[in-house]
């Protein structure tokens, strides 16, 4: 019998489900704009790792693969292809061979990949829980942390202009995931920063945070100030800082399992995480209606389908506050999307040191900008790096309200 990983699939099923998925990653749009950057970087492997599939895999696997890029979101497509990869690599040494040098040409550059869970079906197909609905399952009774120190501090930045973009009901469903973690709610403190022209949700939100910080900013999307203006308003004096997307959606033991951590006197940072799965639109849904509904059940991943994104630099980081400041926070210089957590890391890494955990975490469906759009940050090949001044005042609230003295930079150089 072929030896079987923990998921219960031989070496052969895991190979070809990798080739399957690279079809599905170079035909689907969706998924290559999970991360347009990573995906232009590893874009012609992909496509001459699919060249390579098609010719290798002969005549009984071309047209399966013609098939699947044709209809990327074709789960039976998907599943046949997937069956007759397996049967060839079990049973053609010759062509076994030249299939494993493809999935080995994927790795030199496997930053993103496609995730087809293996027990999912389109039968898993549920209504999007309303936001409301979310809310009102969060126990607002619970005992919140007072000023005294805490164990940390959580700072979700945050902006949706539209109530119909998704991100409104990612922030809920992620704060309904940070409710019940099984750390005590007093010795954690949530921040929400909302960063906009207006509190747009701030009547909405309000009561699920320890501490709602609106920033006013009328230009493009800056994280990095958004983060620094909730540690310096809305933070506590707490040891520990976590900056967390609100579109991810923790699992309950999330918070002591990164605390306990820190026991580790040596440690002055990490990563929660080694992938990042970004769920789809129906994927996300079902998620939230697991986590968030009434049974607050665990999310099985095999129920999913989306883009894994591997060891990237965003979604979540925590440090100690000592460190945070020693780097003066995020650099308030990158504005848009994208640059702001690289920026971050590297100079962590120089300050303290940045470890990973072998975590997954999940990411919610949202709309997203695409490639080259306004929202994205010009010419970050020229930016430079980890220059962010560490005498900088962070986190000035009137940062974008007109020209003052003094006022930090808020524009590239």
């Amino acid at each position: 019998m072929a030896p079987r990983d923990a998921d219960g699939l031989t070496a052969s099923q895991l190979l070809a489900r990798r080739l399957a998925g690279c079809v599905v990653l170079t035909a689907d749009p969706d998924a290559q704009s999970t991360a347009w950057g990573m995906w232009q970087w590893c874009r012609d492997d992909h496509l001459a790792a699919l060249a390579r599939y098609r010719e290798r895999g002969g005549a009984l696997l071309a047209p399966l693969i013609d098939t699947l890029a044709a209809a990327p979101r074709d789960l039976a497509a998907f599943r046949a292809l997937t069956a007759a990869t397996t049967k060839v690599l079990d049973e053609d040494r010759t062509a076994a061979a030249a299939l494993t040098d493809v999935v080995r040409a994927l790795r030199q550059t496997a930053r993103i990949s496609a995730h087809i869970g293996a027990d999912v079906t389109d039968t898993h197909v549920v209504a999007p829980l309303p936001t409301e609905r979310i809310l009102a399952g969060i126990d607002t009774s619970r005992p919140r942390p007072t000023a005294d120190p805490v164990l940390a501090t959580v700072v979700v930045p945050f902006r949706s202009t539209s109530a119909d973009d998704g991100r409104a009901r990612n922030l809920a469903a992620c704060l309904a995931s940070l409710d019940d973690q099984d750390l005590p709610r007093d010795r954690y403190r949530v921040v929400i920063v909302e960063s906009d022209t207006r509190p747009r949700w701030q009547s909405v939100f309000g009561a699920y945070a320890d501490s709602y910080v609106f920033a006013y900013a009328p230009g493009r999307f800056n994280k990095a100030w958004t983060v620094n203006c909730g540690v310096v308003h809305g933070g506590g004096p707490d040891e520990l800082v976590c900056v967390l997307d609100g579109d991810l959606l923790l699992d309950p033991g999330f918070l002591s399992r990164c605390v306990a951590r820190f026991e580790d006197d040596t440690l002055q940072g990490h990563w929660p995480y080694q992938h990042v799965l970004f769920a789809d639109g129906p994927s996300s849904d079902l998620a939230v209606a697991r986590r968030c509904g009434p049974e607050r059940a665990a999310v099985d991943a095999e129920r999913l389908r989306g883009t894994h994104l591997h060891r990237t630099p965003g979604g979540c980081v925590w440090v100690r506050r000592g460190l945070f400041d020693r780097m003066a926070g995020m650099d308030e210089r990158l504005e848009g999307w994208g640059g702001e957590d690289n920026d971050f890391a590297w100079r962590a890494e120089l300050y303290g040191g940045l470890e990973r955990f072998d975590t997954d975490l999940l990411h919610l469906h949202h709309e997203r900008c695409a490639p080259d759009t306004a929202d994205r940050p010009p010419s970050l090949e020229q930016f430079p790096w980890c220059t962010w001044p560490v005498d900088s005042p962070i986190g000035d609230l009137d940062k974008y309200r007109g020209d003052r003295p003094g006022a930090p930079r808020d524009q590239r150089p």
